[in-house]
């Protein structure tokens, strides 16, 4: 499964990248614990290993479609919270 990788930089310059989000891997939540540890954002591309320092980072956004993420093992994730909702205003 396909998503979209939404980097926003401190100075408020985006970048968008293709990615597969984990998809159904079993290993989701897992991995996305390891990942919420990492210092860098490290992408690889076809053609080249793109590391971006999370120092440079104001926020990250993955956009998947497809499979209900695992709520219960999500909740238990520190700083993880269920249901939000985008306010714009």
């Amino acid at each position: 499964m396909r998503g979209a990788l939404k980097v926003t930089y401190i100075d408020g310059t985006e970048e968008y990248y293709e990615v597969d989000p984990v998809g159904d891997n079993p290993d989701f939540v897992k991995n996305l614990q390891i990942f919420l540890t990492s210092p860098n954002l490290t992408l690889v591309l076809s053609n080249e290993i793109l590391i971006i320092p999370s120092t440079s980072i104001r926020h990250i956004s993955v956009t998947r479609s497809g499979t209900a993420l695992p709520e219960a093992e999500l909740d238990a994730i520190p700083g993880v919270f269920l249901g939000a909702n985008r306010i714009i205003g």
